[in-house]
């Protein structure tokens, strides 16, 4: 699995064999140094899995709900039938999820590389929370 931060001009590094490293490594652009956490080539790809396994069953799950939806909203509903209207509550909630979600998590698997967490270090030696706006990958 290729990972961005291994092409940058310092000569990169390679996967941790267990668990998060963190790595520093000098922006091409702007010379500033950084730190980044990355993943194992294992736990990066099993993550990537999960999240289209997970995005594709939401996707999928639309064709039992959406008719399902269309089925039972067309009925009419006695009152004081509480049971008929979770139902439509349930079913409508699981349909945002299949459209909303799982769309969602297939974007977001196939932007997972594994590396994360960017940090500037300052001149101090201390890390900032986040960098907002620098892109090295």
């Amino acid at each position: 699995m290729n990972w961005h931060v291994a092409h940058l001009p310092e000569g990169g590094s390679s996967r941790p064999t267990g668990g998060n490293q963190e790595i520093g490594l000098i922006c091409p652009r702007c010379l500033r140094s950084f730190s980044v956490r990355v993943e194992t080539a294992t736990r990066a790809r099993v993550k990537q899995r999960v999240q289209r396994v997970v995005g594709w069953l939401l996707v999928l799950s639309l064709l039992a709900t959406v008719p399902l939806l269309i089925q039972l909203g067309g009925r009419t509903v006695e009152e004081g039938d509480d049971q008929a209207v979770d139902n439509i509550g349930l079913l409508f909630g699981l349909a945002a999820a299949g459209v909303i979600v799982g769309p969602s998590l297939l974007f977001g698997a196939s932007m997972h590389d594994g590396v994360g967490k960017l940090r500037l270090i300052r001149t101090d030696g201390r890390k900032t929370r986040w960098v907002q706006g620098h892109r090295l990958f």
